[in-house]
């Protein structure tokens, strides 16, 4: 599970709880932003990176997209700019999208640092209501878990249905629900394990960094595939990361070899499931 989810299911597990306060997904953010990028550079967080940067490339190929010149992209839920700075770096035209202030005054200094405020614009906005037209962009990139966030899916899948072009395509990650039952029933927590599989939600945060926690949404493989019935084709799907833990060192001098073995085995449906984040691309249906 993600760095969030490690830190307050431990907490939560040992009755530590109750010092929390539950929030809105950005006011979370809001607190951690200026510490955000930092709580990502583990070697960990580098191998799913790399194979997520993987994943895309393989996505937009088989949909037609063999360069990102000209392409119009959504970063959903970009935070500090990872993947808007990825998208117009090689050349597409990005909007950058983000309920927290604080994370995109961070993207903001980032742009400036790479001279890139020509090619990424970015807006204050949620996922619910999205400020542009219909059929506007190619490509509507939700990385980092965006739908596990977003407050209301059914009325965020519509709106990203919206502004996609046709063909267009949805590139996006979310929470697994495999990896927080496994997390739970390991734990020793039962009750949890039966709440977490009644509501498919859990209670999130980084107690280090802030008190206030908030709701993600878990997805099985199946209920990724019930997405299509918002208007989509699923083009892909596979499991970030399937195999570790990982020792650090090894994997920080390894890198290149087990980045190489994590996307051989990654779309193998068995392995799915133990991943701690699913990926997964759906094209737009005519």
């Amino acid at each position: 599970m993600s760095l969030e989810a490690s830190s307050v299911l431990y907490k939560y597990l040992s009755g530590a709880m109750e010092v929390s306060r539950l929030a809105h997904s950005w006011e979370y953010y809001d607190d951690i932003a200026s510490i955000y990028d930092s709580m990502y550079m583990e070697p960990y967080w580098i191998l799913y990176h790399l194979l997520t940067e993987k994943l895309i490339e393989d996505d937009l190929k088989k949909i037609g997209f063999n360069s990102y010149d000209g392409l119009n992209v959504l970063d959903l839920g970009s935070g500090t700019g990872r993947w808007s700075i990825f998208f117009a770096l090689k050349g597409a035209k990005v909007w950058a999208v983000d309920p927290s202030r604080e994370m995109l005054n961070v993207q903001r200094k980032k742009l400036r640092e790479y001279e890139l405020e020509d090619k990424i614009q970015i807006l204050h906005a949620r996922a619910e209501v999205l400020p542009f037209k219909s059929g506007f962009f190619d490509v509507v990139n939700a990385q980092g878990d965006v739908l596990s966030y977003v407050e209301n899916l059914d009325v965020s899948m519509r709106e990203i249905r919206r502004v996609l072009k046709s063909p267009g395509v949805l590139l996006a990650s979310v929470d697994s629900f495999y990896d927080f039952a496994n997390s739970m029933l390991s734990g020793g927590s039962l009750r949890d394990f039966h709440s977490l599989e009644k509501l498919k939600m859990v209670e999130i945060g980084d107690l280090n960094h802030s008190f206030k926690t908030f709701m993600s949404r878990v997805f099985t493989v199946e209920d990724v595939k019930k997405l299509e019935d918002y208007g989509f084709e699923l083009l892909d799907l596979a499991g970030k990361v399937v195999f570790g833990p990982y020792d650090e060192f090894f994997l920080a001098k390894k890198m290149d070899e087990i980045l190489e073995i994590e996307y051989r085995y990654c779309r193998v449906r068995e392995l799915i499931g133990k991943s701690e984040h699913i990926h997964f691309s759906l094209v737009k249906k005519e």
